[in-house]
């Protein structure tokens, strides 16, 4: 059951309260220009926001606004956002760029069903540029979102599922009415991340302590209820180092749709269950190493072999290229993590 508030304890002004005292400096706080925003929305999506800060500065030093961004060549993005993965992210900001500029005139729409039509954002990303770049009057649901609103309203409704989103979004929406929903958005988010944590939640401290359900009740460590998740899928594959006498490497381009689409990878192939078990014994050249990749919808296990040259005519979308020359192309982390731990220049 969700708990029903008097109007003295709505948790936006204690949030606004310890935001301005205990919020997180972050660059993209600093600014309210939309295009800043998007990108670092979009780079903290799947990211770290310690790891995420050097690829955003990156990124933005490179294409500092819309139009740079619209008018780059699409290897190009996809070699400033190398090492950040979903690569999806990144054609989406290019394609989303190009609507900007050819039908906005390069200026963000402001309204959230406007945002919505653009490649790649969807309901959270048009909240966040919404009310961090406008002020809109919306609230902005992330995981640490949820989980304090799991707590504070003690409700163990699962959070995975798109009806608690739903409800929980008309609740927040609430909340942020008639204040500063930027920097609550901030403040709930900076509260879920660095006291109300999923294990050990710093409740003595918090600001909303005194409304917790979950805290009255003594029920914070059994929220948020998450359902569990069918397995996921594993799918096996072996990649190839393939070098000619002059020790360059041969890679190729993946299509540009579908998984690693228009990244470049070294030459591999998905294999049964079975010869994954055998792959110490494959014939294929020299056995290196194996190790795993998580992607959005299923593991890859790979391992790695060393071939030699003369493996057959080399495809179309195949090349050889020397260690200055691969640096110009856009590859995978994967794929990064295996050349590297295979010591390839």
């Amino acid at each position: 059951m969700i708990a029903q508030f008097a109007p003295m304890n709505i948790p936006g002004p204690l949030i606004l309260e310890w935001y301005a005292r205990e919020g997180r400096k972050l660059p993209w706080r600093d600014t309210t220009d939309p295009y800043l925003i998007w990108i670092a929305e979009v780079v903290l999506q799947q990211t770290r926001i310690a790891q995420g800060i050097s690829y955003y500065y990156r990124f933005i030093g490179r294409f500092p606004d819309v139009r740079s961004l619209a008018e780059a060549e699409m290897d190009e993005v996809l070699k400033y956002w190398e090492g950040l993965g979903y690569y999806s992210r990144a054609r989406n900001l290019h394609a989303a760029a190009q609507s900007i500029v050819n039908e906005y005139g390069g200026e963000f729409p402001t309204h959230y069903k406007a945002l919505m039509k653009l490649k790649g954002i969807g309901p959270y990303t048009a909240r966040a540029i919404g009310s961090f770049a406008f002020g809109n009057a919306t609230g902005v649901i992330d995981g640490n979102v949820l989980r304090v609103m799991s707590r504070v309203l003690g409700d163990a409704s699962p959070v995975n599922q798109q009806r608690t989103r739903e409800r929980f979004q008309e609740i927040i929406d609430q909340w942020v009415q008639g204040i500063d929903s930027r920097g609550f958005n901030h403040g709930i988010m900076d509260l879920g991340s660095v006291l109300c944590t999923p294990t050990k939640p710093g409740c003595m401290i918090c600001p909303l302590e005194g409304i917790c359900e979950a805290r009255q009740q003594g029920t914070t460590h059994l929220l948020p209820v998450k359902e569990k998740k069918a397995a996921r899928r594993i799918r096996f594959f072996f990649f190839y180092l393939i070098r000619n006498a002059e020790g360059d490497l041969l890679i190729r381009q993946r299509p540009p749709k579908g998984v690693w689409g228009g990244l470049w990878e070294i030459p591999n192939r998905e294999v049964a269950p079975e010869s994954w078990e055998k792959r110490k014994q494959q014939q294929e050249g020299v056995f290196l190493f194996s190790g795993k990749h998580v992607f959005t919808h299923f593991d890859m296990q790979y391992a790695v072999f060393d071939l030699a040259e003369g493996l057959g005519p080399l495809r179309g979308d195949e090349l050889y290229v020397s260690p200055e020359q691969r640096e110009r192309y856009a590859f995978p982390r994967a794929v990064l993590n295996m050349l590297e731990e295979a010591q390839v220049r």
